[in-house]
């Protein structure tokens, strides 16, 4: 066997490729493997109802339906029977053993590969649905290619092992499965208490999963491709040596020493995968980096002086850690040692894990790091703390919850460090008691994400002064504050502080608020006629819709609908001037009034609807159901601001202090604390945008209350305060990258309908209030008589209304049940689609090798 490897290689690569593409099997493994994995992620994920523009269902499903098609395709590759001599009489010509395994491996793969191209209807699906993430997508595939290397190296070995089929494809399914297993959660849970916790960690490396799930999320790092090329090339290496001692005839101490050197190139194998994670880097696919430092951490590393310090408390050995838990750990540390590497020795990382009863575990409690309970009784520790000279910040509990938030965490504690004092931010509203600066409230995270950057102080909206040293005022729907304090909050603003007012005509958090609404007048009566002399009018008597804008909500009688005053504003409507806007993607607005800008030099819309809004009277608003406003909301094609910000200076709302107040130091005309035009004033006519339910969601993911932000609301808030404050910093890093990414075709598709059918519904929709209307009266005006007793003519017209009734109503099923169907059977479409593509390009495929070979033979 002296040819030459790759020519040796190619030769075979042919012919076992010839074999493949001619025989009928290789297309009824692909047909078998494409209507599994479609039927997994179609009809049992159900794609459709998972709203998210990704593969990730299909790279769930791929391993378990590739773990029994992959076998099935290489069983034949080494079998020994009478009936077939092929393998034997390949290694009978001089071709090298390498060669021929090679040859096999590669042809077998680009069937692979093929098969695995034909699940692009599926990344179709995903573009016509929605907008991905196209370096995820490819990661993804790219990770789904490199996990088939290592099934079919892996099964080829396998199948070296037997001679014959059935026990080809035994042994090849028994391997892969220990493979998959070891990267599965429930083996982990499985040996708890068995082993130490560091080696279930390091098994993991070990499996196919943890590396098409680690690559899958767009970082190509050099573990995950060195763990597929060293496995691919280790399992072939191994089948060759199989191989090669079975047709000398090997045995006794020659099977001996097949053995060992199969053990050899596992030990070797098992000892550079768990070293390969220690190589830094990677080639990060994601469209908004997200596993590349941003530019704002870099900044934030370049102002760090010397001799900073990070302690990461992580109870790596504790083995009843969830593995979600231990995966957000490692990215914790990885992103650690990234940054600590990129802070040109200004930053260095020191990793503790604090085992119960010990010294480290006092000193963890010590630097308010908190003990997380589990619900096997144990606890665990994961949090930090910063140091530099005599400063000194921690986290307490890096939650899994903000993960898309960790790097802006770090960033944010290692930022304060370079304060010499943190700012102060004062709150003031009737829906927060004094408590809450310290305490948490259901549904108002939002007061905890500003504690954890700044001074919280809440101010009681009775009060007649500010306290001193703040530098932003936040005021929540104080739709009623004393005169002396709208005095206080005018001097405030003259004095260089950063102003955020927010109003809302329709409250729906606190509709006890709606009782009394800001209405802007010539005297100071409320915040909004100081906002008026600033440059801004508030237009609270009527609640904004948009047609173009409305959110798909649930109806509880009648299903889902598109909700015109609940609007999911994009970039679009958002400033890309404007730091505080410039990088989100989405905001929410509920129910909010507009502005009006008195001063275009001055004033910046940040927020602002479509041409497709409309006004609704709040007067109107109350009592309705969602559906019956919609039924009445109606665009004008007009333009409305939502949020605002003014620029300074500004001319003091007062012209002198008013009585009572304090008369000494009157400003008429606003500074900046450094001698500028002063801080800027925020206005946005919405509150309900604020609260949990609107920027967050939860779900329970194992056992775990996961809160992910459903929109960039939350960032919205902060960018704000941090602008107002003086100190952009952070902004970029919290507001980069789409949080979701949905399916905006169906939601489009959603109002399309509506809108389609909207004229008829609201005329069903009269018919039939104007029929239970006059039941009504009917009924009242018989007031407590018997119906027997009833006059003829009443009880004939009860009848004849009762029978219109029945089939209005019917009708009006009918047409909401139509408006459904519109997007239902879009979503039928597609699955079907999905099922069918996948075959007739196996099909397109198999005409176009039988055409190729009937040519051949013509020629």
């Amino acid at each position: 066997m002296n040819g030459g490897l790759f020519t040796g290689t190619g030769a075979v690569f042919r012919h076992e490729l010839r074999l493949l593409l001619f025989a009928p099997l290789s297309y009824l493994f692909q047909l078998g493997f494409l209507a599994a994995l479609a039927a997994c992620v179609f009809l049992i994920a159900d794609f459709y109802a998972t709203d998210e523009a990704s593969i990730r269902p299909m790279l769930t499903f791929l391993p378990w339906v590739s773990l029994i098609l992959v076998p099935a395709l290489a069983m034949r590759s080494w079998v020994d029977e009478h009936s077939d001599r092929g393998v034997e009489l390949t290694l009978t010509l001089p071709i090298r053993m390498g060669a021929v395994v090679a040859g096999k491996f590669l042809s077998g793969y680009v069937v692979l590969l093929a098969t695995l191209l034909f699940t692009l209807p599926l990344a179709a699906t995903v573009y016509y649905l929605g907008d991905p993430d196209p370096g995820v997508l490819l990661a993804g595939y790219l990770a789904a290619a490199l996990m088939l290397a290592v099934y079919y190296a892996v099964s080829l070995f396998a199948a070296a092992l037997s001679r014959d089929q059935v026990g080809a494809f035994v042994v090849s399914l028994a391997l892969l499965f220990v493979l998959l297993l070891f990267g599965w959660d429930v083996f982990g849970r499985l040996l708890h208490g068995q082993i130490p916790p560091a080696a279930i960690e390091v098994l993991a490396l070990y499996s196919s999963n943890t590396w098409l799930v680690r690559l899958g999320r767009g970082l190509i790092d050099f573990a995950g491709v060195f763990y597929a090329v060293a496995v691919t090339v280790a399992a072939l290496a191994g089948a060759g040596i199989v191989i090669r001692s079975r047709y000398r005839g090997s045995s006794g101490a020659g099977t001996t020493g097949v053995w060992a050197k199969i053990l050899l190139v596992a030990s070797v194998l098992g000892i550079l995968i768990p070293l390969s994670t220690r190589v830094p880097g990677g080639l990060d696919l994601t469209a908004e980096k997200e596993f590349t430092p941003h530019e704002g951490t870099l900044d934030v590393l370049g102002k760090l002086p010397g001799g900073t310090e990070i302690t990461l408390y992580w109870s790596a050995n504790e083995p009843s850690v969830p593995a979600q838990i231990k995966s957000h750990a490692r990215r914790v540390k990885d992103l650690l040692e990234t940054l600590a590497a990129r802070s040109g020795g200004r930053l260095s990382l020191r990793t503790i894990d604090p085992l119960p009863d010990t010294d480290e575990e006092l000193k963890a409690q010590a630097f308010g790091i908190k003990r997380i309970p589990m619900s096997s009784g144990d606890n665990f520790f994961l949090g930090m703390t910063f140091q530099q000279g005599g400063r000194s910040g921690n986290i307490p509990y890096l939650d899994i919850r903000r993960d898309r938030l960790l790097e802006y965490d770090i960033a944010l504690g290692l930022n304060g460090l370079t304060h010499t004092r943190t700012p102060k931010i004062g709150v003031i509203s009737p829906l927060l008691p004094p408590t809450a600066a310290t305490g948490n409230r259901e549904g108002m995270s939002f007061m905890a994400e500003l504690r954890r950057a700044y001074d919280l102080a809440v101010i009681p909206h009775f009060k007649d002064a500010l306290p001193d040293g703040l530098d932003v005022l936040l005021l929540i729907d104080t739709t009623i504050l004393r005169k002396k304090m709208l005095y206080a909050i005018d001097q405030f603003v003259m004095k260089g502080g950063g102003l955020v007012v927010m109003m809302d005509p329709y409250l729906r958090f606190n509709r006890a608020s709606n009782i009394v609404n800001p209405s802007p007048s010539d005297e100071i009566n409320d915040i909004s006629d100081i906002l008026q002399k600033y440059g801004v009018k508030y237009l609270g008597d009527g609640v904004v819709g948009d047609g173009e804008l409305a959110s798909v909500v649930a109806d509880q009688k009648q299903g889902r609908m598109s909700f015109p005053f609940w609007m999911r504003v994009s970039k679009k409507g958002l400033s890309n001037s404007h730091p505080a806007t410039a990088d989100l993607n989405e905001v929410f607005m509920v129910e909010p009034g507009a502005l009006e800008l008195l001063d275009a030099g001055r004033g910046t819309a940040l927020v602002t609807t479509t041409e497709n809004s409309g006004v609704l009277a709040r007067k109107n608003f109350a009592g309705k159901a969602p559906r019956e406003l919609t039924q009445v909301f109606k665009p004008d094609g007009r333009r409305r601001v939502i949020a605002a910000v003014l620029d300074g200076p500004f001319d003091s709302a007062f012209s002198s202090s008013p009585k009572g107040a304090e008369a000494s130091g009157h400003l008429k005309r606003s500074t900046g604390r450094l001698g500028g035009p002063g801080a800027p004033v925020f206005v946005i006519a919405d509150i309900d945008w604020l609260f949990d339910p609107f920027s967050l969601q939860q779900s329970n993911v194992g056992g775990q209350v996961v809160v992910r932000p459903l929109n960039d609301n939350l960032a919205f808030l902060l960018n704000i305060i941090e602008y107002a404050s003086g100190d952009a910093a952070l902004i970029a890093i919290r507001s980069r990258g789409n949080l979701q990414r949905p399916f905006t075709r169906v939601a489009d598709l959603f109002q399309s309908a509506e809108r389609k059918f909207r004229e008829q519904e609201t005329a069903l929709a009269r018919r039939v209030a104007d029929i239970e209307g006059r039941i009504a009266q009917y009924s009242e005006t018989a007031g407590s008589v018997k119906k027997g007793q009833l006059p003829d003519q009443i009880k004939a017209d009860l009848k004849k209304f009762r029978m219109e009734l029945l089939p209005a109503r019917r009708e009006l099923r009918t047409l909401r049940r139509q408006i459904r169907n519109e997007v239902d059977s879009l979503g039928r479409r597609l699955t079907l689609f999905n099922l069918v593509a996948g075959p007739v390009l196996v099909g397109i495929w198999g005409v176009g090798v039988a055409t190729l070979r009937r040519r051949r033979r013509a020629f």
